[in-house]
């Protein structure tokens, strides 16, 4: 863990006497339990801080648990589960304790990733992913890159194609997505509405009332430095002061 988390941590424990409650809350995942090569940000969690962290989401403290897609987001407490890149322990680590609990999740995934081996999912091993209740697979750009970085042909094109790589291997629709590096704006949140994508979530941390962009939508990072008190801090708001160093990408 480095000093800059634990400067956030304790942060958080004074700012939360002003958080907020009432909305959607999504949790941003990638790996549970596989070692990440050259990893400086905790990207993976650990199974059993995993297990114990949904174990929580299950009681309902934090509100209805939903997919991307079955949010009402109407200012009514809401909390999803998502993952990004499409590691193979979403599969063998995290949709067994998410079956267990019955719980709803949103794995988004980048079709080009797929193609390059462990550790992340083959297509057969997310086709088998795809067939466990309560999971919704969505995308998460063609190639990893920077989407809003793109100009508009090369936008539309990832993620058109990221959309249709998808539905043709799964056999049935995928309109939600999250944005690689949360690098998005108005203009990709345009794109990503021509393509055909209905939610999307970002990198900014925060709640998500009625009025926000479905397609812009916030997101609060899980990761493996987080301690219980870190992950019940996030999934209740005390770490929303964090965006006050993020830019808002729907002002973009």
């Amino acid at each position: 863990m480095s000093w800059k988390h634990s400067l956030w941590r304790t942060i958080s424990r004074v700012a939360g006497r002003t958080a907020q409650h009432s909305g959607l809350r999504v949790l941003g995942y990638h790996a549970v339990g596989t070692a990440i090569l050259g990893d400086r940000y905790g990207l993976s969690t650990p199974p059993d801080a995993f297990a114990r962290q949904m174990e929580l989401v299950r009681s309902g403290r934090f509100g209805r648990p939903v997919s991307l897609s079955g949010a009402r987001i109407d200012g009514s407490s809401e909390i999803s589960v998502t993952f990004d890149d499409g590691y193979l322990d979403t599969l063998t680590a995290a949709a067994p304790i998410l079956t267990r609990l019955s719980l709803p999740f949103t794995v988004c995934v980048t079709p080009g990733l797929l193609d390059s081996g462990r550790p992340h999912l083959s297509w057969p091993e997310l086709k088998e992913l795809a067939l466990i209740p309560g999971c919704e697979i969505g995308a998460h750009g063609l190639t990893h890159a920077c989407l809003d970085a793109l100009d508009d042909a090369e936008l539309s094109r990832e993620l058109a194609d990221s959309r249709r790589r998808l539905e043709d291997a799964l056999g049935r629709p995928v309109t939600s997505m999250t944005w690689p590096h949360g690098a998005a704006s108005r203009r990709a949140a345009a794109a990503a509405r021509a393509a055909g994508f209905t939610r999307a979530a970002c990198s900014l941390y925060g709640l998500n009332q009625a009025r926000r962009e479905p397609l812009l939508l916030k997101r609060v990072e899980i990761t493996g430095f987080d301690h219980e008190r870190d992950f019940t801090g996030k999934a209740s708001g005390t770490w929303d002061w964090y965006a006050l160093r993020q830019s808002d990408p729907a002002r973009r």
